[in-house]
């Protein structure tokens, strides 16, 4: 019964906005007409896509979670070529119309959904720019920033922005789960536990979603020494290192690390700097990592050994991956997110067949400073 009405609602409301557009002669006629039936196919599909609980992105945010630039729903190409003209006439309208903060919103979402994520950033802060105190326009413009980012992290701006915005909606979830994220990243678990749990309230015992989210609560607590709740069932999903991806029949093991640093990093690393590898996914285009590992005050040259543990999500392992690329940054300010002044390493990617007691350890240089 809802897809009837809502496919309805949709229609009135495009007829009410496209209507004056049909009388007479017209250059936005035919737009008109194909936007009134359009709106509503679209917005349905919108909906049926991105409209439901999961779409907190507890699956797909790219920070801890996530590779969102790998893992969009998507529409395959026919379909995303089929949403081109509609786009176009949308973005038109919006030319014609600048402050329709529905319009906006319309358009980044379905370009986020398109995994055209430079433009629905764009979009949305448009958006943001109309209604600056909206909270779901706030959650939505943090999260694109965080598709758009080189390392997948919620930067200061973004996590003081979904605060405020779950301020104004403390029911808003992926509000919350991003929040839980950006506190986890930082390193404090308890806040993440505490964002964690206050969306976990609102989510429907058993589902996929608050699995998820149990399963990040429970690591957290698990890194606090604090007592943690039975985890679910595994699903058929969550399959062994061995079966899913790379490792042996025995499962990947971990891969041996080595950090050094030039003469010239090393006299500009001041003491308290943090480390951060970098595990990602390699491929021409970089998405968020996958797995970090931090080390406050770091004494090169360090070895150290990668393992799932460093993974970012659980449903997200590193193991999961054939190989992955990996990269050392010494950050002088301790942010997470590369900055002028910082010193990083060439990316080398490696393959996790290999054991890490089958030789030499991955050689990490951190000699190129960030400009």
């Amino acid at each position: 019964m809802f897809w009837p009405i809502a496919a309805a609602a949709l229609f009135a409301a495009a007829l009410i906005t496209f209507v004056p557009l049909l009388r007479g002669k017209s250059f936005w006629k035919p737009t008109a007409l194909a936007l009134l039936f359009l709106l509503p196919a679209a917005g349905l599909w919108i909906y049926s896509e991105i409209g439901t609980p999961e779409a907190i992105g507890v699956q797909g945010v790219p920070v801890a979670h996530a590779t969102a630039n790998a893992q969009g729903t998507g529409m395959g190409a026919q379909g995303a070529a089929e949403m081109e003209p509609m786009l176009e006439s949308l973005r038109a309208r919006l030319t014609e119309s600048p402050e329709d903060l529905d319009g906006w919103v319309l358009l980044a979402r379905t370009l986020k959904t398109l995994q055209r994520f430079p433009e629905a950033l764009e979009a949305l802060e448009t958006a943001h720019g109309i209604a600056p105190d909206d909270p779901f326009v706030m959650v939505e413009l943090a999260e694109a920033r965080i598709f758009t980012s080189t390392d997948g992290r919620i930067d200061e701006a973004s996590a003081a922005m979904l605060k405020r915005a779950v301020e104004l909606e403390p029911t808003q979830q992926k509000g919350l789960w991003l929040l839980g994220i950006a506190a986890a990243q930082a390193g404090d678990d308890a806040f993440a536990i505490s964002y964690w749990e206050s969306l976990l309230v609102q989510l429907e015992p058993g589902s996929p979603v608050t699995q998820s989210v149990q399963t990040q609560v429970n690591e957290a607590k698990a890194r606090l020494g604090m007592e943690v709740e039975p985890s679910a069932p595994p699903t058929p999903a969550a399959a062994p290192a061995s079966v899913a991806g790379g490792g042996s029949e025995a499962g990947w093991q971990g891969t041996a690390v080595r950090v050094t640093a030039s003469a010239a990093a090393r006299a500009a690393i001041p003491p308290e700097a943090v480390l951060f590898v970098v595990i990602r996914s390699p491929g021409p285009a970089l998405g968020p990592p996958i797995g970090v590992r931090r080390i406050v005050g770091p004494s090169l040259p360090l070895e150290l050994t990668i393992t799932d543990q460093d993974s970012m999500l659980a449903e997200r392992r590193i193991s999961l991956e054939s190989e992955v690329q990996l990269q050392a940054r010494v950050s002088l300010s301790g942010s997470p997110a590369a900055k002028p002044g910082d010193w990083q390493s060439t990316p080398q990617t490696v393959s996790l067949s290999v054991p890490p007691n089958s030789g030499a350890a991955v050689e990490l240089v951190v000699d190129q400073q960030v400009e």
